[in-house]
């Protein structure tokens, strides 16, 4: 993992998740976004190796954390449950898109979940939502996911995730 090239990306992502660009992409009254953190989570956490995943999983949700209202609940969840994924990656290979797709839905609401329980914490003036509202930005995601899948695997490739520190996965010596 370049991890440069992976900081410059978050940066480049949190703007965008932040900025007013995304209030397009808004349905309904409630303003549903999709959450473009949540999917390269769920991606890293399954493509990377164990220990990049986990680095990769608390660092979205640092990033998730400075671009919402309440800071604290997306960095635990998000690098609890990526953490999670990438160890349950060894056992469930996840290779298909619509695989990962249904992994987007399951680990955005249960990291929805998470963020609602940890902000109830915090007190009754945090800014909760709805459990509607975290299903549908789930289901959001996924769905935008078959849209911007080749930008998240390009991403990927130039970040170098599936390479060795030390050359290629495939490669052998002789």
């Amino acid at each position: 993992m370049r991890w440069l090239r992976f900081s410059m990306l978050i940066l480049f992502i949190s703007v965008v998740q932040a900025s007013t660009a995304m209030n397009i992409a808004a349905i309904t009254d409630l303003h549903i976004k999709p959450d473009i953190l949540l999917i390269f989570l769920v991606y890293f956490a399954i493509k990377c190796e164990t220990y990049d995943a986990v680095i990769v999983s608390f660092s979205l949700g640092f990033a998730a954390d400075i671009i919402s209202p309440t800071l604290g609940p997306y960095f635990l969840s998000f690098g609890i449950v990526g953490s999670a994924l990438a160890h349950v990656r060894r056992v469930i290979l996840l290779k298909t898109t619509r695989q990962q797709s249904v992994t987007i839905i399951a680990v955005g609401i249960v990291t929805g979940l998470l963020v609602k329980i940890l902000s109830g914490f915090k007190g009754p003036t945090a800014m909760i939502n709805s459990v509607f509202t975290i299903s549908a930005v789930a289901v959001y995601s996924a769905i935008v996911y078959f849209l911007i899948r080749l930008f998240v695997e390009a991403s990927a490739k130039w970040l170098g995730v599936g390479l060795h520190r030390f050359g290629n996965k495939g490669s052998s010596s002789k």
